[in-house]
């Protein structure tokens, strides 16, 4: 996930939550992407789960998932040198001095058991729900303001396939009335596929 962040709380002409990837490239156990991995008997296991809890999941199927957590974990850990040097190159090729790239650490297990939390919390989620985990790699693009912030979002979103990069979500906090549930904190995050060693994916 690539956060771009400014001094404006007004970002018009960018969705709130996009799904820009046309085969719907927004889950980690996509077949493009494939950092969550399910036999066959995972998906028995988890049809019974579904019909296990009509009125949705609850905590007990947020425990069963530590293999979901460890597995997209651990290909983060494998990809994430590779996936911050391609995506700092990328950037600092196209905007050089005018735009700050900072990276960030892999997103730790445990914040990723919180996210469970409140995707159980929602009712409606998909099993399983790591797979929904966009940002387990991450970085931030800092740009000086909102014309700025539109050009980087836009650059990606028209050449992020040539980079390497194409883009899989866009989620815009700047449009969210209320963005209490991120402690007030308001970007553009930009979630892209990257592929890197030994053809290995992930989303970040």
């Amino acid at each position: 996930q690539g956060s771009v962040v400014a001094d404006s709380h007004l970002m018009p002409g960018v969705a709130t939550d996009a799904a820009i990837e046309p085969e719907g490239l927004q889950r980690q156990d996509h077949p493009r992407v494939l950092a969550i991995r399910l036999t066959k008997e995972d998906w028995k296991e988890l049809e019974i789960e579904r019909s296990s809890f009509p009125c949705g999941v609850d905590a007990e199927t947020v425990r069963d998932e530590e293999v979901y957590i460890s597995q997209l974990h651990r290909r983060a850990v494998l990809l994430n040198d590779g996936f911050q040097t391609h995506l700092s190159r990328a950037v600092n090729a196209k905007f050089g001095g005018r735009v700050c790239f900072e990276s960030a650490p892999v997103k730790s297990k445990s914040r990723m058991r919180e996210k469970l939390r409140s995707y159980a919390a929602d009712g409606e989620a998909i099993l399983p729900l790591a797979a929904n985990i966009l940002d387990p790699v991450r970085a931030t693009v800092v740009c000086g303001g909102p014309v700025e912030m539109l050009e980087v979002a836009e650059w990606f979103l028209e050449h992020g396939e040539a980079v390497g990069l194409p883009v899989a979500r866009v989620k815009n906090k700047f449009a969210m009335p209320d963005v209490s549930e991120y402690n007030g904190y308001r970007d553009l995050m930009i979630c892209v596929l990257y592929t890197g060693s030994h053809n290995l994916s992930i989303i970040g």
